[in-house]
């Protein structure tokens, strides 16, 4: 089953004041992460496991950087529950 990312948005609108296309654009390269892993679940990756891992190292450093904050903000979303 796919992670439900409602939670999560209204988190980056309310307590992070993203504005609505840049909290979907974080909420797209958290999807991503999961396509990249072949996981439906954020949670089952690991946040160090994943920038060592070569389908992290294999992005370009402006995707990289991208993907880093995403997992990052899903991470501080998931320890402020």
């Amino acid at each position: 089953m796919a992670m439900d990312f409602e939670d999560f948005l209204n988190w980056l609108l309310t307590s992070k004041k993203l504005l609505k296309r840049s909290a979907k654009d974080v909420i797209s390269r958290c999807k991503r992460i999961c396509k990249l892993n072949n996981v439906s679940e954020l949670d089952q990756i690991d946040y160090e496991t994943f920038l060592s891992s070569e389908v992290f190292l294999s992005q370009t450093m402006f995707i990289k950087s991208q993907l880093k904050r995403a997992f990052n903000l899903y991470i501080e979303f998931r320890t402020s529950k």
